[in-house]
């Protein structure tokens, strides 16, 4: 049986095969409202059925259901993934190398697009971004080995490695030339710290990632500042981080009252708060962000925009507009829709899933996955190609000066 025939049949039943293993888990919840979930398990049925007695070629089940659960993870989100029962022994490796630090990370955030892994971010200081990949790029092969099927676990091990170590990939990106060959040469690396600096006789503040310690460095590099004076936070690229630590950075922009909630139907909801006598600025905020801007960094971005409404010194205003926004503005692209997180699930077949158990949601109950946040100022990126006379225009920092420049207005769409 062909490679492109396999891979068609794989698409073909990947929904079905999706129903066959989740409705038996959620069908008795399901009758309660009168729903027959069960009846597309016939039409699964049927289609097995049919592939293996009509079908040209022989058939092999096992590998098409292997292929069919990895389908349905990657419908769901493109950050769940199946777990094959004969890769589980690598995949455990591979998490505890990582957990031991006995491996060096490349710095790349990834996800799945087209059944090829997909830079969701070269995390600044990072030996990836060092070496020039970029959010967006798809990678075609990982040193010989196509990358197409690959997952993103797997796909994050081979860029792992001992210190010194080289890994090469071949990326697929807009712009002339369309592919590329990209060396990245592993080392040990820390993510960088809140700077700031002026553009244009303007404050751009920019935050790399919300790793541990960055509200903490975002307050020591806002201290200097005037707090009644515009900034520009720069969210580029931001992908690394956790959600406490977007909280506790976003309580330094905003009045107190609640940020959001993470919930999920099998973990406990945890409530984010900005608690009175955190806020450090108090004026005009433009925010940048790309298609790089994702988890931890949508959350901040949310919980920003709401400082346009203060529930706490306003009766009057209504439960949907306690997030509108005010004095900010979101610029540049839409962002990922990562505000999740995420847990390995074994199966009783040996292998596992790694699938979303919880949502961030905003204030006002928005779920920041998997969709992410749209700017209020779209930016349309032009490619660039390499070896052009003059440097590319940061279009999405001259967008935002721009909008800085301008009297205030309320943003368009609430987070």
């Amino acid at each position: 049986m062909s490679k492109n025939r396999t891979l068609g049949l794989i698409g073909s039943i990947a929904l079905v095969a999706g129903l066959f293993v989740v409705l038996p888990t959620i069908g008795a919840e399901e009758k309660k409202d009168g729903k027959d979930v069960y009846r597309p398990l016939g039409l699964f049925t049927e289609v097995i059925s049919l592939v293996r007695s009509q079908y040209v070629e022989p058939v092999e089940v096992k590998p098409l259901m292997a292929g069919a659960f990895a389908g349905m993870t990657e419908a769901m989100d493109p950050f769940a993934e199946y777990i094959p029962p004969d890769k589980m022994a690598a995949f455990e490796a591979a998490r505890a190398a990582k957990e031991k630090k006995e491996t060096v990370d490349a710095g790349v955030i990834l996800a799945k697009r087209l059944g090829y892994p997909i830079v969701v971010s070269a995390i600044a200081g990072s030996p990836a971004a060092g070496a020039g990949l970029k959010s967006d790029d798809l990678i075609e092969k990982i040193d010989d080995t196509p990358a197409r099927g690959m997952a993103i676990w797997e796909a994050e091990a081979r860029l792992s490695g001992k210190a010194g170590g080289r890994v090469k990939l071949l990326v697929v990106r807009e712009g002339k030339p369309r592919r590329r060959t990209i060396e990245i040469v592993r080392s040990g690396w820390t993510p960088l710290a809140p700077s700031s600096s002026r553009v244009e006789g303007e404050t751009v503040v920019r935050i790399p990632s919300f790793v541990p310690g960055t509200a903490a460095a975002l307050k020591e590099a806002l201290r200097p500042l005037d707090r009644t004076k515009p900034v520009i936070l720069d969210l580029r690229s931001n992908a690394l981080g956790d959600f406490d630590e977007a909280a506790r950075a976003a309580a330094l922009f905003v009045t107190a009252g609640p940020l959001g909630q993470l919930k999920g139907k099998k973990i406990d909801t945890k409530s984010f708060v900005a608690e009175p006598g955190e806020r450090v600025h108090e004026s005009r905020l433009v925010l940048l962000v790309d298609s790089g801007t994702a988890g931890a960094a949508e959350f901040f971005a949310a919980a920003v925009r709401r400082t346009g409404a203060d529930p706490e010194k306003d009766a009057d205003v209504k439960e949907k507009d306690k997030e509108k926004p005010g004095p900010v503005r979101l610029v540049g692209e839409p962002t990922v829709g990562m505000g999740f997180t995420a847990q390995v699930v074994k199966l009783s077949s040996g292998g596992a899933l790694k699938l979303s158990v919880g949502k961030i949601r905003t204030a006002s109950g928005k779920a920041l996955s998997p969709r992410g946040l749209e700017p209020d100022d779209r930016v349309f990126i032009a490619p660039v190609d390499e070896g052009a006379d003059q440097p590319a225009v940061d279009m999405i920092l001259q967008r935002g000066l721009k909008v800085l420049a301008e009297p205030p207005t309320v943003a368009k769409t609430a987070a």
